[in-house]
Parts: structure tokens; C-alpha cells; sequence
């Protein structure tokens, strides 16, 4: 079977950066790997209406996790880093509690950047919809985005400047081709100790869908905040856009944080979301959050949720 040229390029420009990469290490001394582990216990107790409007009680798993940082330092100026964090189903009481939440691995070539590979969180998250994710419990209903994680990905991040730039690609082979099936790339920057703003874009090559976003943070005080999202949502075939975009503000008091949030996609759902957290001790908090989905036809649905989350 012949080669394509573009393929024979694709394969000498890989040959080429390994080689330079590798001509420009410098053994470090060894050392053990550095270790951090870390993890949660969070149940809350749930109250839920379906479609319908008709409502569910339920204490259940929030999210539980476990997980463990890596790094060491592999030559003058390179370090390796690696994670591997996994879900915890505290109902199951089967044989598979744990589901893979993060796992990848990568190198910090210090000003010349970080590259990783495996499963790993989206960029455009990063930029984007995080600056409104600001509650214990729901909240981020109209935040458009492809995925939050996914495996089978390689992620380039370096800065420009004071713009930190995050570029991720998917290559799973669900185009059924050789080539990249996701794309992802993402700007960030501080304009002050108290604004921060992201933008993003999101090639979903598979399904013929495009993301794109900007999001900001701006700290009134100390104790206070607010983040807006602003997402569109194109599909290709019918070149139709959805917009959508939220809205956040959190207040702390004492040990206490508030935080109210409203959320619209355009021409379809509307929610108001409201939150509480409050500290108990060093790795003790408990929560409560309620969400109202206002819908342009059907039943309206209400979400409310209380629990505890133990972090260490």
C-alpha cells in the first residue's frame, strides 16, 4: 500500500520534533517521583420532578472521586506530570465502583510549554463555561459544550505573553479515517488581579457541529463575584445557530457562600439557579441548591438538593 505524501510529511515532522526534543534533554539526577493524594466524599439527599413534573426523592452519590498527582523531574528544565483520577459510586455495591474520571500523562518543557495525552478535561471548558460554574449543585443548564472530559486526546498549552493559549485534539477514529475528530483551542488572560476572560472553539468533526465562546470572571471584592458565559452552537448542515449564556454572582459570608445564577437558551429553556455552601472545619462543608427550569412549552421542573462533602 502507497503512502500518501501528506502522510509521509505528517510522519517526518513527528521524527524531526522527537529527535530535537531528545538532543536537547539533559539527564537529570535521579529522584523519586513526587506524590499528591487527593479525593471527596460527597451524598446529598435529592428532590427531583421528571418531564412530567412529577417528583422523585432520592439520597444518592454526588460525585464522590479519588485521585493521585504525579511529578518528576526528567532532565535540566523538563519535568513529567501524570494523573489519574476516578469517579467512586458510593450506592454501587458491585464489583465496578470506580469509573475513570482523568487519566493522562505529559512533560513540562518549562517555557517551551506542556504536552499530555489521555483523558483529560476540555479546553474550552477551561476558557469558557468554568467562569460560571460556581455552585455546589446544579447550575451550567445552558452552558453549550461538546464534552467536559474525554478520552483519547493530546493537549498543547504555552503562553503568549500574558495569554495563556490551550489547544486539545481527539483522534479516536470515529470519522472512520485517519485524521483528528475533535479540536479544540482556547485563549485566556487576566486583564487585572480582578478581571479574568476566555474564548474557545470547538470543531466537532464527527457530527459536523462548531462551539464557539467567551466567558469572563470579575471579583467586585474580596467576598464578592460574578461570571458570565456566552456560548453559540452551529450546525453545519443547516448552518442553524443557538446561542445561549448565563449569568452568576457569589457573596461569602463568614464561612458561608451564596451564589444565584440565571441561564437561557435562546428560544428555549430558561433557569434560575440558587446555591448555599457552608464550611464546617477544614475539610467538612455542607451545601443545599435549588434550580427552576422554565420551559417554552411543557411542564415547568423544579431540582433541590442538600448534602455533605468531605475533601482531603
Amino acid at each position: 500500500m502507497k503512502m500518501t505524501k501528506k502522510k509521509w510529511a505528517i510522519g517526518v515532522a513527528i521524527i524531526i520534533a522527537v529527535v530535537a526534543l531528545w538532543s536537547v534533554l539533559k539527564p537529570a539526577p535521579a529522584e523519586a517521583a513526587e506524590m499528591n493524594v487527593y479525593g471527596s466524599l460527597n451524598y446529598m439527599v435529592s428532590n427531583n420532578e421528571n418531564a412530567s413534573g412529577v417528583a422523585t426523592s432520592k439520597a444518592e452519590n454526588n460525585g464522590s472521586s479519588i485521585g493521585v498527582d504525579f511529578t518528576s523531574n526528567l532532565a535540566e528544565g523538563v519535568d513529567g506530570f501524570a494523573k489519574l483520577e476516578v469517579d467512586i459510586d458510593a450506592d454501587d455495591s458491585g464489583s465496578t465502583p470506580f469509573d475513570s474520571k482523568l487519566a493522562y500523562a505529559g512533560i513540562d518543557l518549562g517555557g517551551k510549554g506542556l504536552l499530555s495525552a489521555g483523558r483529560q478535561d476540555s479546553v474550552f471548558k477551561g476558557a469558557v463555561t468554568s467562569k460560571t460554574d460556581v455552585f455546589p449543585e446544579f447550575g451550567g443548564s445552558a452552558a453549550q459544550k461538546l464534552f467536559s472530559r474525554d478520552s483519547h486526546t493530546v493537549a498543547y498549552s504555552n503562553s503568549l505573553g500574558a495569554i495563556q493559549i490551550d489547544n486539545l485534539v481527539k483522534v479516536d477514529g470515529s470519522t472512520g479515517k485517519s485524521g483528528i475528530d475533535v479540536y479544540e483551542t482556547a485563549a485566556s488572560m487576566d486583564l487585572t488581579d480582578s478581571l479574568s476572560i476566555g474564548v474557545a472553539y470547538t470543531d466537532d468533526k464527527v457530527n459536523a457541529i462548531e462551539y464557539k465562546g467567551a466567558g469572563l470572571t470579575f471579583d467586585l471584592t474580596d467576598a464578592t463575584s460574578i461570571g458570565y458565559s456566552h456560548t453559540i452552537k452551529t450546525v453545519e448542515s443547516t448552518n442553524l445557530d443557538t446561542k445561549a449564556h448565563e449569568v452568576v454572582g457569589s457573596h461569602t459570608i463568614g464561612a458561608t457562600t451564596f451564589s444565584a445564577g440565571y441561564g437561557e437558551i435562546v428560544d428555549g429553556n430558561k433557569y434560575t439557579t440558587f446555591g448555599a455552601e457552608k464550611k464546617i472545619g477544614e475539610n467538612f462543608s455542607a451545601y443545599a441548591g435549588y434550580e427552576l427550569t422554565d420551559k417554552p412549552t411543557g411542564t415547568d421542573t423544579t431540582n433541590m438538593a442538600a448534602g455533605i462533602k468531605f475533601t482531603f
